[in-house]
């Protein structure tokens, strides 16, 4: 099994991570980011195999999704980290 396909562990430092599972043809898409009090917040995805194979553009509708998630997820975590700070309420 290629790295691309194993599992990771949300990072310790409080940086952006992401894995990518493949079991039994459904493909789960998890992406973690830590805040400043070690807090991990998540955004997971699963594409089925029929949702794979319905879509002839699913490449691009994937990273599109990932993307977008990726950002709600950073500014979900930069709204903690603000409150956290007593920047913001």
């Amino acid at each position: 099994m290629g790295n691309h396909l194993r599992g990771r562990a949300p990072k310790k430092t409080g940086g952006f991570c992401w894995g990518r599972t493949i079991i039994d043809g459904v493909v789960v898409y998890r992406l973690f980011r830590r805040d400043q009090r070690g807090v991990t917040h998540y955004f997971t995805r699963v594409y089925t195999p029929e949702e794979l194979a319905r879509d002839r553009c699913i490449r691009a509708r994937i990273a599109h999704e990932v993307h977008q998630a990726r950002r709600l997820l950073r500014d979900q975590v930069d709204t903690v980290d603000l409150a956290l700070m007593g920047v913001v309420e």
